[in-house]
């Protein structure tokens, strides 16, 4: 069992890269497993960080926190270069609550 320490060091390194604080990691976490730090890491461990507006296009949009939302590492990295839609969207916000659940 993880305490908050050790998860809230996890998800600092997780965010370091993109100028995410843990805080706005945390945010962004469903809130039916804010409460767990076993289940906050482990939903971070299988989500990518993922940017709406690519930041090889707009390197100035890495941290805006309305910039991006976790995802699975596939849809993310099939994206690639492109500007997430909004189905795409739709569809990560679904599928972290859809991954959270199977944690609490």
């Amino acid at each position: 069992m993880r305490g908050w320490q050790e998860t809230y060091n996890y998800l600092e390194a997780r965010g370091a890269a993109y100028g995410i604080t843990a805080e706005d990691l945390l945010a962004k976490t469903p809130s039916i497993i804010k409460h767990d730090p076993d289940a906050v890491m482990s939903f971070w461990q299988q989500k990518d960080i993922s940017h709406i507006v690519p930041t090889s296009t707009h390197p100035e949009l890495t941290g805006d926190f309305n910039n991006w939302i976790p995802e699975d590492p596939g849809p993310n990295q099939e994206r690639n270069d492109r500007i997430m839609s909004l189905d795409e969207h739709n569809h990560a916000q679904l599928d972290n609550l859809v991954d959270a659940l199977c944690l609490f």
